[in-house]
């Protein structure tokens, strides 16, 4: 899991440039933002992990990780549509460049045969009025085959 979450935090960090690279981030905690993050911002959550035995003393791990979208504008909608104003982005569409980058990209990972979304949650509003932010959860799972340890 560790170099799953590392090397999916690399990808975000090269592909999704109007972000800053501190601001993609390995989250304990699907509401933890650090004190130095600023929005719009990107948690990496650990999630469930599922071993199936398979013949010749394979495994197949199932790992699934969260990512968390958290944007913060100024405009109602513009914090899940975006602001073409301004050129800022929404959730919904830091969510497809996040697809575009994640999507079948098996992340140079010996063993790994799938990387999919099978899920994502619609968004919804965190925090209060003075510290609004829209946040998103998308469900990643990566399936990895390999000798029992």
């Amino acid at each position: 899991m560790k170099a799953l979450l590392t090397a999916i935090q690399t990808q975000l960090q090269t592909d999704l440039t109007y972000i800053r690279d501190s601001d993609i981030y390995i989250a304990p905690h699907e509401n933890y933002i650090p004190s130095q993050v600023r929005p719009p911002c990107v948690g990496i959550k650990d999630g469930r992990i599922d071993r199936k035995e398979l013949a010749s003393g394979m495994l197949e791990v199932t790992l699934n990780v969260t990512i968390v979208i958290m944007v913060q504008l100024a405009k109602d909608e513009a914090s899940i549509m975006g602001d073409t104003a301004t050129s800022k982005k929404g959730v919904l569409e830091i969510s497809d460049d996040i697809q575009e980058a994640l999507d079948e990209n098996l992340l140079d990972i010996d063993g790994m045969q799938e990387a999919y979304s099978p899920s994502e949650e619609g968004s919804v509003l965190f925090g209060d009025e003075k510290e609004a932010l829209q946040r998103k959860l998308i469900t990643y799972q990566y399936i990895r085959e390999g000798l029992r340890p």
